[in-house]
């Protein structure tokens, strides 16, 4: 570790990550309601090694259509508004609906800057 630091510390956070297990946050929502921008913006201060944050409108499966993204699959609004559903590899918690409390849950601090929002 004295040696290679910075590889030492790449080892350390793969192995959090290993422990911590596959960690997904879906928030479903249009891109343009500001409560789902919020959530979007709670899931990324995250501090889950190796999370994985998406973004997307609700899915419902047809028959004959195109495969969706799983990840949005059956998971709807909650009482009509965007939310958040955070998974550990096949486990869910309840959809969560509020940013601060999403950003609590993943461990964020409410000074931690955020990345800037890429438009799609």
């Amino acid at each position: 570790a004295g040696q290679y630091p910075r590889a030492a510390g790449w080892a350390l956070a793969v192995a959090e990550a290993a422990a911590d297990g596959p960690r997904t946050v879906a928030v479903v929502g249009l891109p343009s309601d500001p409560a789902t921008r919020a959530l979007h913006r709670a899931a990324l201060r995250g501090t889950a090694p190796g999370a994985v944050v998406a973004v997307g409108a609700p899915v419902r499966v047809v028959a004959e259509a195109a495969p969706p993204l799983t990840l949005f699959v059956d998971r709807p609004l909650v009482a009509g508004r965007p939310a958040a559903y955070v998974c550990r590899g096949s486990v869910c918690e309840l959809p969560v609906v509020d940013a601060e409390s999403l950003a609590s849950g993943l461990g964020a601090r409410a000074d931690e800057p955020v990345p800037p929002l890429r438009s799609s």
